[in-house]
């Protein structure tokens, strides 16, 4: 590119950013989507008439805003339905505590003793076999530092599993909050039940075992599993290129069914669909397609994701880049975490030229099918696209109202969710307008390499065994 042109693409590039400034910043788009979401619909739980009904606002949302080829794709997933629980201490005392099912539990009634394994660390489950067998797990939400790796709560979940355990207790980790919530298994029934408790009830479980020696509880789950029917809704902002490649911003709109679900995922739904609405009005600007998909069923498994990788295969292939907005109107700063090729140094560039101080990093993390770990991008990483979260890639941590009751409209900086549309509309512009663009899809041989990792081995046979015990059971 001659130095007269890159002058006139960054003239170009700027004229767009000063137009879209404009109209995130001073627009009540991002405030009337973000209430509508989550006050009047609630949590869009996978399987509930706020699910279906979010996907319907969310359509015409996108057809409001000028699309193309707007429309939803059905896809079927193991569902769940939250009936009731209960945790009844039956020794050294009597008395029920509050607790709630997890998603993926299964119906259960048991009594055992609570075997009290600390954060869940592998080498925790490995000497507490003998004791976990017949009885009661009780695990801390929170990381095992000594593992050096991230353990996520379906490990210990299916660990405890593995060890002959009756049910699972997971404990929450943030004073305040109640439970954390999660699912047990992505798309994945769990085998036995699980329930959630507050930081409070664990720590009070906990003083009982230190004073007593034992404890002994009665756990009842009754929780409905089903197979279920979601929907993805997809729509294009046409570029001037017709068939060449496209940019892919997507984010989940599913929440969890004890709260609106407001940062996580809405505040960056609601971004992504300003992002929508202002390249619809500039689209005589954009040189290549950006499709916009937002996902059902993130939170049983990233199951939306998985059907629109598994379903368009040849899109897949035409996709430079996926920007994956959960939660990004949440708190911290506005950078980009990217995956699969390291693209650090463009988007570094990138960043001087928009003479923004852009934090990027890159999360080498192995790919772990079937387990993940991670969040929507992942079955694009999966297929070798390259990817990147918008978030602030160097401090990020959960609030402590995740996954909780908490995660209410109240805790969302309406500034924050413009700050991430802003800066994802202007990135996925300069992607689309990039004549230049280098980072092609891994190739199958290089993905190979990012699942041979002993983490990944580790992680496998773990799911391996639980699947050969599942379909024990179902004999």
């Amino acid at each position: 590119m001659s130095h007269k042109q890159a002058e006139l693409n960054d003239v170009d590039a700027k004229a767009f950013d000063k137009l879209i400034a404009g109209e995130i910043f001073t627009s009540t788009e991002v405030q009337t989507n973000l209430e509508i979401l989550c006050d009047d619909l609630g949590s869009r739980f996978a399987g509930t008439p706020a699910e279906a009904e979010a996907a319907q606002f969310l359509e015409a949302v996108l057809q409001r805003y000028q699309l193309n080829a707007v429309h939803s794709e059905p896809f079927e997933y193991n569902g769940w339905k939250r009936g009731t629980a209960k945790l009844t201490v039956t020794s050294p005392w009597h008395r029920e505590l509050p607790c709630l099912s997890m998603p993926m539990s299964p119906s259960g009634k048991c009594t055992g003793k609570i075997i009290d394994l600390g954060l869940g660390s592998p080498e925790t489950f490995d000497i507490s076999q003998t004791e976990l067998k017949g009885n009661i797990a009780l695990v801390n939400i929170a990381n095992p530092a000594s593992a050096g790796r991230w353990v996520h709560r379906t490990e210990k979940y299916n660990r405890s599993t593995l060890a002959g355990a009756q049910a699972f207790i997971f404990v929450g980790n943030q004073d305040g909050y109640g439970p954390i919530t999660g699912a047990l298994g992505f798309n994945r029934w769990g085998l036995i039940p699980g329930i959630m408790v507050s930081k409070e009830t664990g720590t009070l479980l906990q003083r009982a075992i230190r004073r007593n020696a034992s404890v002994e509880v009665q756990i009842e789950t009754n929780d409905t599993l089903a197979k279920q029917t979601s929907w993805n809704i997809i729509g294009d902002v046409k570029g001037k290129a017709a068939n060449e490649d496209m940019v892919v911003i997507g984010v989940h709109y599913d929440g969890h069914d004890i709260s609106q679900g407001a940062e996580d995922p809405a505040s960056g739904l609601v971004a992504g669909l300003e992002v929508a609405r202002v390249l619809g009005i500039h689209a005589d600007r954009l040189k290549r397609d950006v499709r916009f998909v937002l996902f059902g069923v993130e939170e049983l498994g990233l199951i939306g994701a998985h059907a629109y990788v598994n379903n368009h295969p040849e899109d897949i292939e035409k996709t430079r880049f996926m920007f994956n907005l959960d939660s990004a109107g949440g708190g911290g700063g506005k950078g980009l975490m990217v995956y699969g090729r390291d693209s650090r140094a463009y988007f570094r560039e990138m960043g001087r030229q928009m003479n923004e101080n852009l934090m990027v990093d890159f999360d080498a993390s192995p790919l772990r099918e079937p387990d993940h770990l991670s969040s929507d991008h992942y079955p694009f990483m999966a297929k070798g696209v390259a990817c990147g979260f918008i978030r602030d890639p160097y401090s990020y941590t959960w609030p402590g109202f995740y996954h909780t009751a908490h995660d209410t409209v109240d805790k969302v900086d309406l500034l924050k969710v413009k700050e991430a549309a802003f800066l994802c509309a202007r990135l996925a512009w300069r992607i689309a307008n990039d004549d230049d663009w280098h980072f092609k899809q891994m190739s199958e041989k290089e993905l190979a390499k990012q699942k041979t990792t002993p983490e990944v081995s580790e992680v496998q046979r773990i799911e391996n065994a639980v699947e050969m015990l599942r379909r024990q059971t179902q004999q």
